[in-house]
């Protein structure tokens, strides 16, 4: 088999820079969510030899066809979300990441029916059939991250399946690139079926047709309290032959909420021996009606109670790995079993006292369950942990004395039960994989030929050993350890839902938040093999932007902006920092602005600023303006700091600015993890401030907000005595008290909330205020608006450290402006204001850009 430098060479003649051999690059690949401990990964060879990232199905071909002629492996992987192993080289090989498959090629809004390509995830494409009045039928508890191939390739059931059944029921075709390279359209019925639950072992899927449906015009969700969960068990049954039944209904254990609480979640009072049960009902509105009727009656002749937060756990249903937060680690485990052997199933859960477990479970058909105990262990103690992970073989042993089979796949973890597929089924994959890949090079180590453990003789004799072994062992407090940006990196369960939505992600698992997590956490944790401070790891830490947006959609909410600030800065202080930002740094020690200008030009742009005094003269003020390094000496950010200072003079205020002697804020160095120096940035302006007598402190930068309101505690132990505000909270403040001028004007706008005073800081109402109470405008919002507005490229310090990526994500932020229609974009961050200006410029777009202080100012006929 090729390998190294020839082998790169030949794929990158297939598929160009979509290839790699970079043994960085490849180690990210080495694993799905689950950590793999030393003794298992010894058995298998889980680093490829390459990972290709194709852009469309010839590329696919290309690739298949070429390893089938060199005899190399190929892994098909989507978002690498199992547990299972699927996903992972068992004996190295051609990884390929589907990712970029996600085109969205067609929505047949009267045929009821969408095509997609195979890397697209679930929850991108509900997001875009509810845009058009469509809905998909069901989706997996991973909807953020699992991608259409990996579902299908794997369980197929999920959310939804328990009133329209398995995903498997909804396609319609599928194309897929077969083991010799060769590209056959499947439809159903006609020669797919085999392809199902096959987990990449006869062909990689490209592209799919599934069935979808209207937007129900009815839903409702419905919250139960049970305090014997046995009660819980015997409402089951009854949900099943409801008509009409839910579309979904999911239950939780006393343990598994216990766990929440322990992870700091609002919960209401629950009794030991307790559950929840949260059932969706949606259709006509006459149907829901119904259905919510009747599921009340059963549960009030089981005892259950009616009870609030119904929505919110709704909201929560892709976060099941949520109790992370909790303790040092999970290993998942999952079964299906029939509805009456449930309560069987939990007491048999019971007897496995070792370690903390919290059970999730989906009523997923007429007459089956699916069952997540949540196993607490903690990953950081090899010993504890590889016993650990025999725990779900007990739950797999449990499931089969009662007519169940363990969950979620057979991959490699389950191969010992490989029955589970059913004789007939078992048969119909073998025949399949003889036919369609003799040479047997299709995700080669699966389940029909694992390593010695999971064989399933070997497999029973060795989880009977460490089972028993385990008993002697002293039991660990499963307690999450560690603080401060250290627990948020602990808290990560890899689960990808960030991967979709990070701005600098640039297709390499490396760039994206979940990369940078488990390379940062392998570091601490010491699992990195020594290649934790490759040069490659510092350049990806220091491309995010701090934007936050990672932390939105993130299962365990991380708290991203910290846990990145506290990474860099634990770097820092150990000598590891980027040359690219060795510039930037150095000349806001020396010239105290991030400009490089001599500081005493800071207040130039007042030069043009028509008041009745000379604000650079003024030595005291009740309000002080702090201006900031990017409005002070950039000019495009300029025209804002004069609407501001025209908009306070007219509102009567008494207001000042600190001119020369303002400082940096000291945000471009904490973002660099440059602590001391940030520090005495702050302690310099903050005496400056108290000298000119201030009670409040007002700034137009968010980033200099951010710093004000919160993280100067952070670097300084101090507190200030200072009101903090941004620009569009003083001026909604002083509409709501007539003293703001006020006009019409006419045109489309669009407004981009800022990371740091949107999403970070949770101001979003106070710009909308301003911009509606002006006549005559029409406000286009951003197809991703609020939380969800992404980011312009300009935070975390990398338009100063990587123009070129900085811009490339203001370009995709300028397209998503351009598609609103809207004739200006408004924001209000000097930062947002240069990157889409900018981006503007090298666009040749014609449309405004402006900050909100500018457009109030004109509003005013000014």
């Amino acid at each position: 088999m090729k390998a190294g430098s020839a082998l790169e060479r030949d794929l990158k003649a297939l598929v160009g820079d979509r290839a790699t051999t970079s043994r960085f690059e490849r180690w990210f690949y080495a694993r799905d969510i689950v950590h793999i401990p030393r003794g298992i990964r010894a058995m298998l060879k889980p680093m490829p030899d390459a990972v290709v990232r194709p852009a469309n199905t010839g590329q696919v071909s290309a690739v298949v066809r070429y390893c089938h002629q060199q005899g190399i492996p190929v892994v098909p992987r989507g978002a690498g979300s199992s547990g299972l192993f699927q996903a992972v080289p068992k004996r190295g090989g051609v990884v390929l990441d589907l990712l970029d498959l996600n085109l969205v090629e067609q929505v047949e809004i009267e045929g009821l029916a969408v095509t997609a390509g195979a890397g697209t995830t679930w929850w991108r494409l509900e997001n875009r059939l509810n845009r058009q009045g469509l809905t998909l039928k069901s989706y997996p508890s991973s909807a953020r991250s699992a991608t259409l191939a990996g579902w299908l390739m794997t369980s197929g059931i999920g959310i939804g399946s328990l009133k329209y059944g398995p995903v498997f029921d909804h396609v319609v075709s599928a194309e897929i690139v077969l083991p010799d390279g060769s590209v056959r359209e499947y439809r159903r019925g006609e020669g797919l079926d085999p392809f199902f639950e096959s987990e990449g072992m006869l062909g990689v899927l490209t592209r799919v047709k599934l069935q979808v449906r209207k937007v129900p015009p009815s839903v409702a969700h419905r919250l139960t309290y049970f305090a014997g969960i046995r009660d819980l068990f015997a409402v089951l049954n009854m949900l099943a032959d409801m008509k009409p039944r839910p579309y979904n209904a999911e239950f939780q254990d006393h343990r598994y909420l216990a766990l929440l609480r322990q992870a700091d979640y609002p919960l209401a009072e629950f009794g030991n021996g307790s559950g929840v049960l949260l059932a969706t009902f949606d259709g006509p509105d006459v149907e829901v009606r119904r259905g919510v009727g009747g599921f009340e009656d059963i549960c009030l002749q089981h005892g259950g109670r009616q009870v609030g937060g119904a929505q919110e756990e709704w909201e929560q249903r892709f976060n099941i790995m949520r109790i992370k937060r909790a303790v040092p680690g999970l290993v998942p485990s999952s079964a299906y079993l029939p509805i009456g052997k449930v309560a069987d199933f939990y007491s048999g859960l019971e007897k496995l006292k070792k370690r903390p477990f919290g059970l999730v479970g989906y009523l997923v058909s007429q007459d089956r369950v699916s069952l997540m105990p949540l196993i607490a262990t903690d990953e950081s103690r090899p010993v504890e942990y590889l016993f650990a992970m025999q725990t779900p073989a007990s739950v797999s042993r449990v499931a089969t004395r009662l007519g169940g089979r363990p969950g979620g796949g057979v991959g490699v973890w389950n191969a010992a039960y490989r029955n589970l597929l059913g004789k007939e089924r078992l048969e119909e994959v073998r025949k399949a994989k003889r036919s369609l890949d003799p040479q047997n090079m299709m995700n080669p180590g699966m389940w029909p030929e694992p390593p010695l453990l999971f064989r399933p003789a070997v497999y029973r004799v060795a989880t009977g050993i460490a089972s028993r072994l385990d008993r002697f062992l002293p039991s660990r407090a499963a307690k999450s350890q560690g603080e401060g940006f250290a627990a948020e990196l602990q808290s990560c369960v890899q689960c990808g839902y960030c991967m979709d939505v990070c701005p600098t992600a640039q297709g390499w698992m490396s760039s994206t938040p979940r990369g940078r997590i488990l390379s940062t956490r392998e570091l601490f944790l010491g699992h990195a093999d020594g290649q934790g401070l490759a040069p490659e790891y510092l350049e990806r830490m220091y491309q995010c932007t701090l934007c936050g947006r990672c932390g939105v959609d993130c299962c365990v909410d991380i708290r991203s902006r910290p846990m990145w600030q506290g990474a860099r800065r634990y770097l820092t202080e150990r000598g590891l920092f980027p040359e690219s930002l060795r510039e930037l740094t150095t000349s806001i020690t020396k010239t105290h602005n991030m400009a490089g200008k001599p500081n005493d030009q800071r207040a130039n742009w007042v030069s043009r600023l028509n008041l009745p005094f000379d604000l650079r003269e003024k030595r005291s003020a009740e309000v002080v303006y702090f201006v900031g390094c990017v409005t002070s000496f950039f000019p495009m950010a300029q025209p804002a700091a004069r609407a501001f200072c025209s908009i306070m003079e007219a509102a009567g205020l008494d207001f000042g600015v600190v001119g020369g002697n303002e400082w940096c804020c000291g945000f471009p160095l904490m973002s660099a993890g440059i602590s001391d120096a940030a520090a005495e940035c702050v302690h310099h302006n903050m005496q400056h401030i108290r000298d000119m007598g201030a009670k409040t402190l007002v700034m137009t930068c968010p980033g200099c907000y951010r710093v004000w309101k919160e993280e100067y505690r952070e670097v300084t132990g101090e507190r200030h005595p200072f009101e903090v505000l941004h620009a569009a909270e003083l001026l909604a403040r002083l509409a709501e008290e007539g003293r703001l001028p006020a006009g019409d004007l006419e045109g489309r706008l669009t407004y981009h909330d800022p990371c740091d005073l949107g999403r970070n800081s949770g101001i979003y109402d106070e710009p909308r205020y301003l911009l509606e109470r002006i006549p005559g405008i029409e406000l286009r919002e951003l197809a991703e608006a609020r939380e969800y507005c992404s980011c312009c490229g300009s935070g975390g310090d990398l338009l100063a450290s990587n123009q070129e990526l900085s811009l490339e994500i203001a370009g995709r932020k300028l397209e998503e402006i351009l598609a609103t229609g809207a004739d200006t974009v408004v924001t209000a961050c000097p930062s947002c204001v240069r990157a889409i200006g900018m981006a503007r410029t090298a666009a040749r777009a014609k449309i405004g850009v402006m900050d909100i202080t500018e457009l109030v100012w004109k509003a005013a006929g000014k």
